[in-house]
């Protein structure tokens, strides 16, 4: 597994001093880059290939948010090639070895000048050592959205939800949906499904479900025809 070390700071952490979940995603997402970039097989390597990786779906356990200050650790690794598919695992650790979080992540392979899907190519998959799929209960891919929807205002995409593809960051979709439902912040586990990819100045509406009982709810960000761009679903 690939890691870097990092030590959660002020600008990374919410009122109560924890780190966010957006920042927690962000780790993850910059991990995996670090990796192939090392490798030759980076988001630039791939562009001048005509290729990217877009993320189809996280899944994301929290056994506990650190703290600021607190010095941890982030490893990746993919752990399966399929076709058009990537699979890849994350750990969070303290540096002295107790796991924070866990995820998996699914990711589609790209040609990004015919706009649709490709096989990942041999030289990109021999570019990495693969990992050892970890022990975790693997959730679908697909997401579940309920029948009974409350609709909530509008949002507009801004420049600062963006990344550099020019589409709203994965990680701010999740911020988005925790916005609306203030209690999921601190979630045990945060399950994402992507549909489609939102720009500047388009209108995400917001749909929630929330199934107090089960401790699960459930956000959906579709365009004005409700088409969803993302659904979210948080566990307590």
């Amino acid at each position: 597994m690939y890691y870097i070390d990092r030590t959660v700071t002020f600008s990374e952490t919410g009122p109560d001093e924890m780190l966010k979940t957006t920042n927690l995603i962000d780790y993850y997402q910059d991990v995996c880059t670090m990796q192939s970039e090392e490798l030759g097989v980076g988001m630039y390597d791939l562009r001048k290939m005509g290729y990217g990786w877009v993320v189809s779906s996280w899944q994301i356990v929290v056994n506990r948010y650190p703290k600021l200050e607190e010095k941890i650790r982030i490893g990746t690794a993919p752990y399966e090639f399929k076709g058009v598919m990537g699979m890849r695992n994350f750990k969070l650790e303290t540096m002295d070895g107790e796991i924070l979080s866990y995820a998996n992540s699914i990711w589609s392979f790209v040609d990004t000048e015919k706009f649709n899907l490709a096989r990942v190519p041999k030289e990109v998959i021999e570019a990495y050592d693969l990992g050892i799929k970890i022990d975790m209960d693997y959730a679908p891919r697909k997401i579940h959205i309920p029948e009974e929807l409350a609709a909530l205002s509008p949002i507009e995409v801004r420049y600062h939800n963006l990344d550099s593809n020019g589409h709203v960051n994965n990680a701010q979709y999740v911020s988005m949906a925790e916005d609306l439902i203030p209690e999921v912040r601190r979630s045990k586990q945060i399950r994402v499904e992507y549909r489609a990819s939102a720009k500047a100045g388009n209108i995400i509406m917001p749909y929630i479900n929330s199934n107090v009982a089960e401790g699960r709810h459930t956000v959906v960000l579709s365009d004005r025809e409700m088409n969803p761009y993302v659904i979210v679903e948080f566990t307590l």
